[in-house]
């Protein structure tokens, strides 16, 4: 599995659920993001960082990606601010870089 992968979100298909969680309504970016995690415990994003915007960093886990019906809701906080600012300044798409990680069990040492 490559150590980064970028996903590109087209943001007229992306809203908020009512508690403010994104659904990507858009199935391309949904099976990208989603197959991140067939190798991965949690993939890792950095956006932003430049002007106009701050930047943002997220770690989502998988148990934070839930199917419903043909939309991934993606129930990540941090997720969700980099998704608003993008919409935000108006833009049509973002393309996030997003790097995976496995956890590893330590075993102790004696």
């Amino acid at each position: 599995m490559p150590q980064g992968c970028a996903v590109t979100f087209r943001l007229d298909r992306v809203d908020f659920d009512p508690f403010g969680r994104v659904v990507l309504t858009d199935r391309a970016s949904a099976a990208a993001l989603g197959g991140l995690f067939e190798q991965a415990d949690a993939i890792a994003c950095e956006s932003g960082c430049g002007a106009p915007l701050s930047c943002d960093t997220a770690l989502i886990r998988r148990d934070q990606l839930i199917r419903i019906g043909p939309d991934l809701l993606v129930n990540n906080a941090d997720f969700a601010a980099i998704i608003r600012k993008r919409k935000a300044v108006q833009a049509e798409h973002a393309v996030i870089m997003f790097r995976v990680y496995r956890e590893i069990e330590l075993r102790e040492a004696g």
